[in-house]
């Protein structure tokens, strides 16, 4: 082999192994940028979640609230019916008075 081949074989070689550090230093700077987006994405969906987190939060304090008040208003419910049931009865009890008082007259309204 000559001289002239041997350079030309090396000048082969290293332009062959320029090609190829370029390709490595591209393909680096291709992995950084869409490494540095899918950090952007990766935060985007992190704070997508927290922000849903937060939401299914608040969703369940309501609920839980609502809950309380429909407890409290069933509560409230059961004790006004208690409440008329003492009424009605205190009622026919006032009637039942009012009746025999005038059964007891004879049915007249004016007894002499």
């Amino acid at each position: 082999m000559s001289n002239e081949e041997m350079n030309k074989k090396m000048k082969f070689i290293v332009e062959h192994q320029a090609k190829f550090a370029a390709e490595i230093e591209i393909r680096r700077e291709v992995q950084a940028a869409e490494s540095k987006v899918r950090d952007a994405q990766d935060r985007k969906l992190s704070n997508a979640l927290l922000g849903l987190v937060d939401i299914v939060g608040s969703l369940t304090r309501s609920q839980m609230n609502a809950d309380d008040r429909v407890n409290s208003l069933e509560e409230s419910f059961k004790r006004l019916a208690e409440a008329q049931a003492r009424t009605e009865e205190s009622l026919n009890i006032l009637l039942n008075t009012v009746e025999r008082h005038i059964h007891g007259n004879g049915g007249s309204a004016n007894p002499s």
